[in-house]
């Protein structure tokens, strides 16, 4: 019998053992207590245990309850907990619901922590005791105070991308806003990776261009000195080494000594940090609704100052940023980084891209973080292009938002995306062979939400198709030719 097995045994006799002890009468109980085995004719333990129904063990133990308790040990013991959860009134909940709605409408987060802090800060907080946290959730939960929010992955999964030091690394990326005039504006911040510290966050009138990006850093940098790399996507404004050359902004850090990194292609989760304050900044100006480019400022400043002294963050225990960059050790930015550095990155990213480009047997491209080609100015291009990935689990290419499933043979291969004005195509990029393709303008049947099948598009055409695949395909064929005779023009609904 297994240690897990015994344990389980144990703990049912305990829990029977309990129960049997609490359902015995007192006149039962008294005639345990007054048994005295030393009287003339007196039944043994066993004999008299048999006599009133009982176990032995039940015996022993109210004879050792009798002795440390006297008559107590006549009246089974409360089965009430000995720490009884705390109660909660109204006015308690409704303090936590103003709060929340509070934090709410300033534009803040107002989860179940973020209320804790505030009601912490309080002097007169109903019952003068705060709930935990847990309990805050709880108690929202039950007046119906949560947002639903979809299942995520969770944290545990993910291998945390953290610098042990401030001033290590910063993080710098730039999302477009769209004023209450109307008006787009454009919002670059720049946060500290290990204390999350807002280091500069700016916003200005133009389009994301690498002026801007430079004179962000350059207000960061006159304030809290270099640090000793800069992160950001592969936007042009940002980092052009993986393009091969060297923008004015590289030039500007290397003087420093800093280093310009970026995060690979289509990967923005290298600098999620940063996305993940976006949403929390977006948060804060949608609630305050700033109308112009000085209230859009104005609006960014009181958000870094509440953001980095009064909100605590998760990621770091629940301390501020502030306080976070004041504790941890400072690793700056020490001698200028000599360009040629620089030049020989771009040189090796030069290369790199060159043979991918022979290996395709096509002209050269890089793709973009959102997903866009950028060509050499010196070839002319009749379409868009790119590498695409298809995986066992996400078995799907995208064209205009739509998502089209393709068969499971074509799982786990890297694929050419061409397209043109008149055709999307996929193709072998070892043979050249085109695999996959069918005619533009789109037109599909059965369409859910943004999802396509494959074998529902119009003029499709697929190399080696599975039979399931035909026979669909043949079907929505016939429906297609159906459909051109009643209605001449069939769009995507």
């Amino acid at each position: 019998m297994s240690q897990h097995i015994v344990h389980t045994v144990l703990a049912g006799g305990a829990d029977r053992l309990g129960a049997m002890t609490n359902a015995l009468s007192p006149q039962t109980r008294a005639a345990i207590i007054n048994y005295d085995p030393s009287q003339p004719h007196a039944l043994n333990v066993t004999e008299f245990c048999r006599s009133v129904k009982v176990s032995r063990s039940v015996f022993y133990k109210i004879r050792a309850r009798a002795a440390s308790e006297s008559t107590a040990a006549l009246h089974p013991r409360s089965r009430a907990p000995k720490h009884p959860s705390r109660r909660y009134g109204p006015e308690v909940i409704n303090e936590l619901v103003k709060i929340r709605k509070r934090l709410k409408t300033d534009g803040w987060d107002y989860g179940p922590r973020s209320i804790h802090y505030e009601a912490a800060l309080q002097d007169g907080f109903p019952g003068g005791k705060v709930p935990s946290v847990a309990t805050i959730a709880r108690l929202l939960a039950s007046v119906g105070q949560v947002d639903a929010s979809p299942r995520k992955r969770p944290k545990s999964s993910y291998v945390p991308f953290v610098r042990s030091t401030a001033m290590s690394l910063w993080q710098l990326d730039a999302f477009e806003y769209r004023l209450h005039s109307g008006k787009t504006k454009t919002v670059y911040q720049l946060i500290d990776d290990a204390t999350r510290y807002d280091v500069g966050t700016l916003a200005y009138a133009r389009h994301e261009n690498s002026a801007d990006a430079k004179h962000v850093l350059q207000q960061a940098i006159h304030r809290h000195g270099a640090p000793g790399e800069v992160l950001s996507d592969n936007s042009l404004a940002f980092n052009q080494l993986r393009r091969g050359v060297v923008g004015p902004v590289e030039t500007f850090l290397a003087s420093h000594g800093t280093m310009p990194i970026s995060g690979l292609p289509g990967r923005p989760t290298t600098q999620g940090k940063n996305e993940r304050s976006h949403q929390t900044l977006i948060r804060f100006l949608d609630a305050n609704q700033p109308a112009s480019l000085d209230q859009l400022q104005g609006r960014i400043n009181t958000f870094r100052e509440h953001y980095n002294k009064r909100r605590p963050h998760q990621a770091l225990g629940q301390v501020t940023p502030a306080a976070a960059w004041e504790l941890l050790e400072h690793t700056p930015a020490t001698s200028p980084i000599p360009l040629v550095v620089l030049e020989a990155k771009a040189s090796e990213y030069r290369q790199l891209r060159n043979a991918q480009a022979r290996d395709l047997d096509r002209s050269r491209l890089t793709v973009s973080k959102t997903g866009e080609t950028i060509l050499e100015e010196a070839v002319e291009r009749d379409g868009d292009q790119s590498i695409v990935e298809v995986t066992g689990a996400n078995r799907l290419v995208y064209y205009h938002g739509y998502h089209v499933k393709l068969p499971s043979t074509y799982a786990d291969r890297q694929f050419y995306r061409r397209l043109t004005v008149d055709e999307f195509s996929l193709a072998d990029p070892r043979t050249g062979l085109i695999v996959f393709s069918f005619p533009l303008p789109l037109r599909a049947l059965n369409v859910r939400g943004r999802y396509i099948s494959s074998y529902a598009i119009r003029g499709v055409q697929m190399s080696h198709p599975t039979k399931h695949w035909e026979r669909k395909h043949a079907e929505l064929k016939a429906q297609f030719d159906r459909r051109e005779v009643d209605y001449p023009e069939v769009f995507i609904r």
